[in-house]
């Protein structure tokens, strides 16, 4: 894993990316992105993995915004990252897992090459009131062991939105 110097070092280098950015965020391997002031909720009971799901989107105020228990809401980080030559990670703020909020349930990983924001998957275990801007997680940095040639040319490269599942556009779907 990088250290925060190190990943200073790869932004110079143009390796990473990350903007806005902000000094005080970067920790010693780690740096924080923040939740931006919308969520997308799905507005159907049951999803849909072979089409496009129907989702509306909420501003967050600055007063705040209560999530619920059993519902998923999306957002996304206000920082869009790259990334060149690293695996990056996800994590959610340990400070948010106390209260019981969830902002990625499996989907952590980034890609060599991903150029975006991140979107978080967020739940949470009772009521939490959340605020735009607020630290939501960590992002960290790999290594990648070998020839890195092959670059992130998926469905979500380059999203600057919340970006809800794009499952249906995988092959296994597709002609049906």
């Amino acid at each position: 894993m990088l250290s925060g110097e190190e990943i200073l070092k790869q932004m110079k280098l143009g390796n990473i990316v990350i903007k806005p950015f902000d000094l005080s965020c970067l920790g010693s391997n780690s740096y924080y992105l923040h939740i931006a002031d919308e969520l997308v909720i799905y507005d159907e009971d049951v999803l849909e993995c072979k089409r496009k799901n129907k989702t509306r989107k909420v501003t967050i105020p600055k007063e705040g915004y209560v999530l619920r228990p059993g519902e998923l809401y999306l957002s996304r980080t206000v920082e869009y990252t790259e990334t060149n030559h690293y695996v990056p990670l996800l994590s959610g703020r340990l400070s948010l897992a106390a209260l019981g909020v969830t902002i990625h349930i499996t989907a952590g990983f980034g890609d060599n090459g991903f150029k975006g924001t991140w979107t978080l998957e967020i739940c949470c275990i009772k009521p939490v009131r959340i605020y735009p801007g607020m630290k939501v997680g960590q992002v960290c940095y790999f290594p990648i062991v070998g020839d890195d040639n092959i670059k992130y040319q998926g469905k979500y490269l380059g999203q600057v939105e919340t970006t809800p599942s794009r499952i249906y556009k995988d092959s296994e779907f597709k002609g049906e």
